[in-house]
């Protein structure tokens, strides 16, 4: 795959935010159905999406120590086995400090996204002097 005029490190980026946006799909809908008698807690990891987008988007991942590769196709939801009375496995808790540091995390993610554009930028600016 060429690097193009984005590069790698640029799709890496875009494929962390789709990711992100996922994994805050997930946070939510778990916090929605904290009261729901027997449901069970969505569990999959920002891990599991960013693999999932990197197959996606054809990124290769460069260490196999570093994530483990699934095709989106393979990403199944897991579940969490903690049961409370009503045999609703949400920990409301844990997801909404799950979700306030995904968020914070995509935040990050995007004014790094915002740093290269705009590096980008300056340079077809400078170049048309």
């Amino acid at each position: 795959m060429g690097n193009g005029l984005f590069g790698s490190g640029f799709l890496r980026l875009e494929a962390a935010a789709g990711a992100r946006e996922k994994m805050q799909t997930v946070h939510a809908g778990n916090i929605v159905n904290a009261d729901t008698p027997n449901f069970k807690a969505d569990t999959r990891t920002f891990a599991d999406f960013l693999a999932a987008k990197q197959v996606e988007g054809g990124l290769a991942v460069t260490n196999a120590s570093h994530m483990n590769s699934v095709s989106s196709g393979n990403l199944k939801k897991s579940v969490s086995t903690v049961r409370r009375m009503d045999k609703n496995s949400v920990d409301i808790q844990q997801e909404m400090a799950s979700l306030a540091e995904n968020q914070m995390m995509h935040d990050l993610n995007l004014r790094l996204l915002k740093g290269r554009i705009s590096g980008l930028a300056n340079v077809i600016k400078e170049g048309g002097r």
